[in-house]
C-alpha cells in the first residue's frame, strides 16, 4: 500500500538588522532570493516486482502466473457465504471460502512453495453444531519455466511441479493423492490459457481397509481425469471470466465450472459469482456430481 503524501508548510523568518548612529541610517541589505521547495512526490505506481511482498491485487493481472518476489497471491482466493447446492439444501447449504498464497524462495531463481485450501463450512448446521464438512488442504512446490523475452517464444511458459492433497479426514472419510504436473500456459494481452496435466504417485492397495497408508481412493482419476484446461479473459471495466474444465474421455466424467469477478466496494476487492457442475468440486465428493453456485467476494482471481 503506497502512502498518499500531504502537505508540507515551510516558514522563513528573516528579521534585517538595523544600525543607530548620529546623523545615518544604515540600509537594510537586500533580501536573499529564497530558492523554490519542489512538491512531494506522490507514489501512484503499484510496487515492483521485486517487492518482498506483494500482496496487493492488480486488475491487470492474472493471480496465477504472477511472477513477483516473495510472498503473492496464487490461485482464486474468495469468501462465497452464500451457496445452493441440490445435495446440501436446507441448513445443510455451505459457506465456501478459499485462500491461496505462493512464495517465491529467491529473487533469481523462480522457485516457489504454494499452499491452497478449500473449506466447506455448514454455518446454517446448528442442530450439528455447524460442522466443517470438508477441508482440502493442497501444498506444492513447482519451478517455473518463463523466457526472458516471451514474445520471441509466442508467449509461452510453464510450471513443473509436485503436489499433495489431502482433506485430513480419518478413515473411511480420509482421501488424499501426490501428482507430478506439467502446466504450460499462454498469455498475451488479457487472456490466459493454462493447461495442467498430472501423473499420480501410486499408493499401495494391498493393505489392509482400516490401514490409514493404504490408498484412500484409487479410482479418483476416473473421475478427475489427468488434466484441467482454465481459460481467464479480462473484460470491460475491469471485469473477468474464469473457466476451468476437466474430462476423463475413457469413463465420461468430468467438471466444469465458472467464476465471474467485477471491481468490489474496495481495491483488491471483488464481487464474485461462482458455479460448478460434476465430480470433483470436494475430495470427499470426488465420486459424486454435484452443482453449485454462490456469490460472495474475491481477493485473487
Amino acid at each position: 500500500m503506497q502512502l498518499r503524501g500531504g502537505w508540507i508548510f515551510v516558514f522563513i523568518i528573516a528579521c534585517a538588522p538595523a544600525a543607530f548612529g548620529d546623523t545615518a541610517t544604515v540600509p537594510e541589505p537586500a533580501a536573499e532570493p529564497v530558492a523554490a521547495i519542489d512538491e512531494p512526490v506522490i507514489q501512484t505506481e503499484p510496487p515492483p516486482k521485486d517487492a518482498p511482498w506483494s500482496i496487493a491485487t492488480d486488475l491487470e493481472s492474472f493471480s496465477l502466473t504472477a511472477d513477483a518476489r516473495g510472498l503473492s497471491l496464487h490461485k482464486p482466493m474468495y469468501l462465497l457465504p452464500v451457496t445452493y447446492s441440490g445435495r446440501y439444501p436446507g441448513e445443510d447449504s455451505e459457506v465456501l471460502f478459499s485462500i491461496s498464497l505462493k512464495f517465491r524462495v529467491y529473487r533469481k531463481l523462480p522457485l516457489y512453495f504454494g499452499y491452497s485450501q478449500k473449506s466447506y463450512f455448514q454455518a446454517f448446521n446448528g442442530s450439528d453444531s455447524k460442522p466443517f464438512r470438508d477441508n482440502n488442504f493442497n501444498p506444492e512446490v513447482f519451478f517455473r519455466l518463463k523466457p526472458k523475452r516471451p514474445e520471441k517464444w509466442l508467449n509461452l511458459a510453464a510450471d513443473v511441479g509436485i503436489e499433495h492433497e489431502s482433506n485430513g479426514r480419518s478413515l473411511p472419510d480420509s482421501r488424499s493423492w501426490n501428482r507430478l504436473y506439467l502446466a504450460p500456459y499462454w498469455q498475451a494481452g488479457k487472456t490466459l490459457v493454462w493447461w495442467k496435466w498430472w501423473w499420480r504417485i501410486p499408493e499401495d492397495q494391498k493393505r489392509a481397509a482400516d490401514d490409514p497408508k493404504r490408498d484412500d481412493n484409487p479410482d479418483i482419476q476416473d473421475y478427475l481425469g489427468y488434466s484441467e484446461l482454465k481459460i481467464q479473459r479480462q473484460l470491460f471495466d475491469h471485469h473477468q471470466i474464469s473457466t476451468s474444465f476437466r474430462l476423463n474421455p475413457t469413463t465420461g466424467r468430468g467438471a466444469a465450472g465458472v467464476v465471474y469477478t467485477v471491481p468490489g466496494p474496495g481495491d483488491g476487492f471483488f464481487w464474485t459469482f461462482y458455479a460448478f457442475n460434476g465430480y470433483g468440486e470436494s475430495l470427499l465428493d470426488y465420486d459424486r456430481s454435484v452443482t453449485r453456485v454462490g456469490v460472495g467476494i474475491s481477493v485473487a482471481r
